[in-house]
């Protein structure tokens, strides 16, 4: 009877380069496969912003109950569209409503039961005071902000609002400040 050689046993440690190689190849092609299925399954749209979110109804919503006057624009330019608007009931009762001008230029509507302190440093951090603006009879306090960002805000013992930009430029903001109104 022949004796069995035992096979020689391989090292587990110390892969051959054609292993490597292998092990390299067929990572990529799994790599590969996922990104090209995840290309075909993603729908980029034209536009990434999106429509206009209506925001009257939200905001006549919010007026029912809320206990201060809150403001939203009558209307708004016809390439300015609102890409957010929000009441919380409770608390604070923050209305917030944000708006993007022809330009994508992002102007921010806050208004809370907060200090003007506590406003600032929460929708316009590192702004600091520059003053007053008059708009149209109305005084607001002016924030210069990082950037050339421009906060205004104005304080009722109701209410504080804030209206804010990091983009905007002061003209666009003053526009929206004289389309706000209670009703």
């Amino acid at each position: 009877m022949s004796e069995r050689q035992p096979a020689p046993k391989r090292s587990r440690g110390n892969p051959s380069m054609g292993d490597v190689v292998r092990s390299v190849v067929v990572l990529s092609i799994i790599v590969l496969g996922i990104w090209v299925f995840g290309l075909l399954q993603t729908d980029t749209p034209e536009d990434p912003i999106g429509d206009s979110v209506p925001y009257a109804a939200t905001a006549e919503s919010a007026r029912d109950v809320a206990t201060y006057g809150l403001l939203a624009p009558a209307n708004l330019p016809d390439d300015w569209r609102v890409n957010g608007v929000r009441f919380a009931p409770t608390g604070t009762q923050a209305w917030h409503l944000g708006v993007l001008t022809d330009e994508d230029r992002y102007i921010g509507l806050e208004q809370e039961k907060e200090s003007v302190d506590d406003l600032v440093q929460t929708h316009a951090e590192g702004a600091e005071e520059a003053g007053t603006l008059d708009i149209d009879g109305v005084v607001w306090q002016r924030f210069d902000g990082p950037g050339k960002s421009v906060t205004l805000v104005q304080e009722t013992p109701e209410v504080t609002t804030l209206v804010t930009t990091s983009t905007a430029p002061l003209e666009d903001v003053e526009d929206f400040v004289r389309r706000l109104t209670t009703s």
